[in-house]
């Protein structure tokens, strides 16, 4: 299995003082549903936080969006050229069902803009 295929606990942002400041300082996107802010960062790889609210849904439904997005992140992330921070969070319900084929769509995207926006 490749290193860049994986999801392991390093690339994981989960110190409330790195993910308050991507917050405050960082850059807001909307991926439809999805809501991202994420600033750059002096580390090696792409740190990433999923956050999902209480009131999109009941506990099952909420690991399943959890899942889909870090599914898309694990298969996405080896595209990202430069380092950042990432804080992804749904604040609201969807009024139709998530699928996977949408989360990648909009991870994809996401990366392919910061890459020509990042690039040297």
């Amino acid at each position: 299995m490749s290193i860049n295929k994986t999801f392991p606990k390093k690339i994981r942002l989960n110190q409330s003082r790195i993910i308050r400041e991507v917050f405050e300082k960082g850059v807001y996107q909307s991926l439809g549903l999805i809501g991202v802010k994420y600033k750059t960062a002096a580390v090696d790889s792409s740190r990433f936080s999923i956050s999902i609210k209480k009131n999109v849904g009941n506990v099952p439904f909420r690991n399943r969006i959890k899942r889909l997005l870090r599914e898309a992140i694990r298969q996405q992330r080896s595209l990202l050229k430069c380092s950042f921070d990432f804080c992804f969070f749904v604040t609201r319900p969807p009024k139709k069902p998530l699928d996977y084929a949408y989360v990648l769509r909009q991870i994809r995207r996401l990366f392919n803009t910061l890459n020509k926006e990042y690039s040297d």
